[in-house]
């Protein structure tokens, strides 16, 4: 029995149904071939940007050592009191101006100048039994020499003259003791400056010695900072250092002064000394500073940022372009420049070569893709 023609299947049909099956087989046989290859052909090369390469080139270095540290005054005295007393007046209140000589605060002195008065009439009487044993002194001399006395009685009475001139010599010690205890009841500025702290009040009553002022001279300070002992060698008297003090945009220029003569046995650094001049009186006492000290100029030396020298097992090296391909070469680092973060290269690189920063995560042997404008 014969189909019907609605259920007869057609040629063209047929063809249809091959297609669709012959078909995805053959794409997947041409995209497993283009796999193999690209798998055959390697990992792709990392592409680097314009900032993560650095052409070495030749420029000139200021030769620099970073430094740390806080400001000092130069001149600055603790005042205490010289006489033991109650203190009756305070002048001046912290952060004011004084010039030499300018009363601080003022002792209670009624006591003192009552000892003054002792001490005044004592010497008098001394004075006064000085001149009488000396008038004795010489009638009995006259006596002798008639014989009217004996010479013991003409010897007592010497004895006696001594005796007053040394009690007189006692009376002006005394008093001059006197006066001047009388006048330590005055406090006064030693310079001019500027009063950092007040440590008494009015009515307080303080013994010898007991502080009451601490005294600064702001006109000059000076930057105490530590250089590391492997770099003290380099830092003569006389360089000329910047400083960058917190909360001032401007930076403060100075000069080495002084260097300590001993090794910090902590931190192995030496402490070395910058005088910072400051007429203008912007800078403060115990400020914290960075800086450098100028060791010298390196002109038309090869440098490259210090970020892009590594560092291993105390060698170092960066990582050159060579090829589409990163390969290590160790170099020799010469003078560091802080305030441009350069370093100098004394050997192993050449002008012209193209280092990778440290900043980027990749290794000797990997292949990269140099940016276009390094690539020129």
């Amino acid at each position: 029995m014969l189909n019907p023609p609605f259920l007869r299947p057609s040629f063209a049909s047929s063809c249809c149904l091959l297609a669709a099956i012959v078909l995805p087989l053959a794409l997947g046989a041409c995209s497993g071939k283009k796999a193999d290859t690209a798998a055959a052909s390697g990992p792709a090369a990392a592409e680097l940007a314009s900032e993560d390469v650095v052409v070495i080139k030749r420029a000139d270095l200021d030769h620099s050592i970073a430094l740390t540290g806080s400001l000092q005054a130069l001149r600055q005295t603790t005042l205490t009191a010289q006489v033991d007393g109650v203190v009756s007046s305070v002048a001046v209140r912290p952060g004011a101006s004084v010039v030499a000589g300018q009363e601080l605060a003022q002792f209670d002195t009624r006591d003192l100048q009552k000892q003054l008065m002792v001490s005044e009439a004592q010497l008098v009487k001394s004075q006064e039994t000085l001149a009488y044993n000396r008038k004795l002194a010489d009638r009995n001399a006259n006596l002798l020499k008639q014989n009217f006395i004996s010479r013991n009685a003409f010897d007592s009475t010497n004895s006696q003259v001594q005796t007053a001139v040394a009690d007189v010599n006692v009376s002006e010690a005394q008093l001059a003791l006197a006066r001047q205890a009388l006048a330590k009841g005055r406090v006064a500025a030693p310079f001019a400056g500027t009063i950092a702290e007040r440590l008494v009040e009015p009515g307080q009553r303080v013994g010898i010695n007991s502080k009451l002022f601490t005294l600064v001279d702001l006109t000059e300070l000076e930057w105490v900072a530590s250089v590391p002992s492997g770099q003290i060698g380099e830092v003569r008297v006389g360089q000329t250092a910047q400083l960058q003090v917190d909360g001032f945009a401007q930076a403060f220029t100075g000069q080495v002064s002084r260097i300590n003569p001993s090794v910090d046995a902590g931190s192995k650094s030496v402490q070395v000394y910058i005088s910072i001049p400051n007429e203008q009186g912007l800078l403060r006492d115990g400020l914290f500073g960075q800086g450098r000290v100028l060791v010298d100029v390196r002109k038309g030396v090869l440098v490259l940022p210090v970020a892009a020298v590594r560092e291993e097992n105390g060698k170092h090296y960066v990582l050159v372009v060579e090829g589409n391909t990163l390969k290590r070469h160790e170099v020799t680092p010469g003078a560091t420049d802080p305030a441009t973060a350069r370093q100098e290269i004394t050997g192993g690189l050449s002008e012209g070569a193209i280092v990778l920063v440290s900043g980027v995560r990749l290794t000797t042997g990997m292949a990269v893709k140099l940016p276009a404008s390094a690539a020129r």
